[in-house]
């Protein structure tokens, strides 16, 4: 098994990616709020935020399991 994905920033609160696979879950994450933005933004903004919200409950559940270590 690999080791964790996210690791506890040095400074402040969160997580920050600490391999590959993180970086992979936070760049999809940027891109689909951004195809989100582009897609239905200004036609359907309650769609959006409702959107962006499970998104990023999603990129947060993940982060939060695959994290190591630490504080």
């Amino acid at each position: 098994m690999a080791g964790p994905s996210f690791r506890p920033k040095r400074f402040g609160l969160g997580l920050t990616p600490s391999s590959w696979q993180g970086w992979l879950v936070t760049g999809a994450y940027v891109a689909a709020i951004i195809l989100l933005g582009f897609t239905v933004a200004a036609s359907q903004p309650w769609v959006f935020w409702t959107l962006f919200v499970l998104t990023t409950v999603a990129y947060l559940l993940v982060a939060f399991l695959t994290r190591g270590g630490g504080r």
